[in-house]
């Protein structure tokens, strides 16, 4: 007897790559079968397998049936049936916020200026999909070429064949995990871990095994597969399923890269400023590319909604779709430029054209220049009242956008990222070269390492972590060490072992009562009696401190302030758990709104009794970010704001306007406020 649950598809593109394959390693820590029917067409799949998922043609609004059979099968319907109705809505927020502001119909040829219309050069018509202006020299992607051999191959007998393939998959794996390790980028990750999971496809290594006990050689069912799972979803008649087959042909092209070790053309080293075109780019292709001087992108025949559309726009990089008869009018080495903005493509650029650019790129320059003014300065307000403006990081390689856009120190460093998607966790000594490599570039600055933070949407395999019905008020966070106590350690020395190179500061997530923190400050203990029998330099007075996001520890501020040296707000969490919505429902995601003047209130209670106990308090959230609610952070009197790098000039810029006195004001009347609304209007009108 199986247990079945029906659901209607949230997502406006469907059920396509990311989405399936988080419902792919969903399903796969079950041991019951899990299978969806999509009602609409009939089509049926293994949830187990991504193409199989991907392949069902599940489209927005689709009526599906969810059947599960097996030994764990009311847990495995449980949490199946909670990621449909509370997480898959959300899944597609990566995507939506890659293509926002993207307006198709906003082209050529209206936009072009009068000046440029009678300045001369050819003028190519294409989709802007990426935003930006960038000039450089034509690099051609001439696409995928099978090794020559393949068609001529004799099967050396299905054994060896299949080992062939094996290893082909561990390496290519192999490949994907260290670009991951690599990648802080929530766009690229989410880009990555679909790749991974379509690499470990069930119904993908089938069709190849399949091939290869047909008699194929390993390169050979490869090919096949790609050709058969291509065109199964080229007929899709959703244009973003159509989109996925280029990711299931690099994948098998990746295979067959390792099979024959050769290397396609994403290994050409760019040596001058470039514009890579052609008629499509695989994404792992785009991410191999050397972004020094990758300036551009130009492609054919790719959508909207590509994998590596949504690539180029998080890596800032300007691109243009849909330019007709590309590949037959440009010319490898031609000079090109790329106006992102408007929808062309300009060749042989005339002297006007380029005047007309260099004045755009003036105009750019200065509206920069006065930000990066603000950016290398402290921030104060009008009155005199200092603010530190740190950075959110999660790895070292963002160190120098980080301190290149005016950081006050690192406010919040993500050591999760250094845990994700590995089979095994990092050492002790691999996490203390990175955390050593971040407090010497700080110098003088402050760098706040928060410890493993993990649960609820962050999940590691290495941990094995069990499937919860509700995990973000589960086994998350502080909550997992006492059972992981060896892996802590590693990090707590790797962390302590950092403070002598730098203002290294430790902090503590989802902490929710005084005997969480005496455990930490327990384990910290004996890692320093440790250490200092080793002769091992560190900080003995290292700061200690707690991330504020679970509502309990409002009451218990004059406790923990006893404990520890400082404090930060996650404004994500602790607005989710206090208002008690989950922010990836959309049916009550717009109730989490940080201008709640209840939620006001709270953050009010909370940075006031921070203060009185004589203690540091600063924010890491994601309201910390937006300049919208600048003038009510201000007014609550924070020590700290922790923002992404690229907004740090802007935010600096943005308080440097604001006086103290008025903020403290606003936030007195916005706290008497009865609705949402009220304090909407009372930020329109002092701004």
């Amino acid at each position: 007897m199986s247990l079945e649950f029906k659901f209607s598809c949230p997502l406006p593109h469907g059920i396509h790559a990311r989405p399936a394959s988080q419902i792919s390693n969903l399903a796969s820590r079950f041991l019951s079968g899990c299978t969806l029917v999509n009602l609409r067409n009939g089509l049926t799949a293994n949830l187990k397998s991504v193409l199989s998922v991907i392949a069902a043609d599940v489209r927005l609004n689709d009526e599906c049936s969810v059947h599960v059979s097996g030994a764990d099968e009311t847990i495995a319907c449980s949490v199946l049936q909670r990621f449909a109705a509370h997480e898959l809505p959300g899944v597609d927020a990566p995507l939506q916020s890659a293509m926002r502001g993207l307006n198709p119909k906003d082209t050529f040829p209206e936009n072009i200026p009068r000046s440029l219309r009678s300045a001369g050069g050819d003028i190519c018509q294409g989709t802007p999909i990426s935003r930006g202006i960038a000039e450089g020299d034509v690099v051609m992607f001439e696409g995928f070429v099978a090794p020559a051999e393949i068609s001529n191959e004799v099967s050396a007998g299905p054994v060896l064949e299949e080992q062939r393939v094996g290893r082909a998959l561990t390496a290519a794996r192999e490949r994907i995990h260290n670009m991951l390790a690599r990648r802080t980028s929530v766009a690229e990750i989410g880009v990555l871990q679909a790749h991974l999971a379509i690499l470990g496809d069930i119904s993908l290594i089938d069709r190849v095994m399949e091939q290869i006990g047909r008699g194929c050689s390993a390169g050979q069912a490869i090919v096949e597969a790609s050709q058969f799972f291509g065109e199964t979803l080229r007929k899709s008649e959703s244009h973003y399923l159509r989109e996925r087959a280029l990711d299931i042909q690099e994948i098998c092209f990746k295979l067959l890269e390792e099979i024959y070790s050769v290397r396609q053309q994403s290994s050409v080293q760019l040596d001058r400023p470039s514009i890579v075109t052609g008629d499509n780019l695989p994404p792992q292709q785009l991410l191999a590319l050397d972004r020094t001087w990758l300036k551009g992108l130009v492609l054919e025949s790719a959508g909207t909604t590509s994998h590596t559309v949504i690539l180029a726009r998080s890596l800032g990089l300007p691109a243009l779709v849909g330019v007709k008869e590309l590949t037959h009018v440009m010319k490898a080495g031609e000079r090109v430029l790329v106006d992102a903005n408007r929808g062309f493509l300009v060749r042989n650029c005339t002297p006007a054209v380029e005047k007309f650019y260099k004045v755009q790129r003036e105009t750019s320059r200065r509206r920069d220049a006065r930000l990066a003014s603000y950016g290398s300065k402290p921030a104060f307000t009008t009155d005199g009242h200092a603010i530190e403006v740190a950075a959110n990081i999660a790895s070292a390689d963002e160190l120098s956008t980080v301190f290149g856009n005016g950081a006050d120190g690192i406010g919040l460093f993500r050591t999760e990222m250094l845990f994700l998607d590995r089979e095994t966790a990092p050492s002790e000594q691999e996490q203390f070269e990175m955390y050593a490599q971040v407090a010497r570039a700080a110098g003088d600055k402050p760098v706040i390492i928060r410890t493993l933070d993990i649960g609820g949407d962050k999940q590691v395999r290495c941990l094995d972590l069990p499937a919860e019905d509700n995990p973000f008020l589960g086994y998350r966070g502080v909550r997992v060490y006492p059972k992981h106590q060896s892996l802590i350690r590693d990090q707590l020395r790797a962390i302590v072992r950092a403070s002598a190179y730098g203002r290294v500061q430790m902090m503590v997530p989802m902490i929710s009562s005084i005997e969480e923190v005496r455990w930490i400050k327990k384990e910290l203990l004996r890692v320093k009696e440790e250490l200092l029998r080793e002769h091992v330099a560190f900080n003995p007075a290292l700061p200690l401190g707690a991330m504020l996001e679970v509502p309990s520890v409002a009451f218990i501020l004059d406790q923990l302030s006893s404990e520890l040296d400082f404090f930060s707000i996650g404004t994500n969490d602790l607005n989710q758990y206090f208002l008690a919505v989950d922010r990836g429902n959309p049916n009550v995601s717009p109730l989490a709104d940080v201008t709640r003047p209840s939620f006001l209130r709270l953050l009010k209670h909370i940075v006031d009794e921070v203060h009185g106990w004589g203690k540091w308090i600063g924010l890491c959230g994601e309201m910390a970010g937006d300049p919208r609610y600048l003038p009510l952070l201000v007014g609550l009197g924070l020590d700290e704001l922790s923002v992404a790098a690229p907004s740090i000039p802007l935010i600096k810029e943005r308080i440097s306007r604001l006086s103290a006195v008025e903020c403290r004001k606003l936030l007195a009347r916005a706290l008497e406020c009865h609705e949402v609304s009220d304090v909407a209007a009372l930020l329109d009108s002092f701004s």
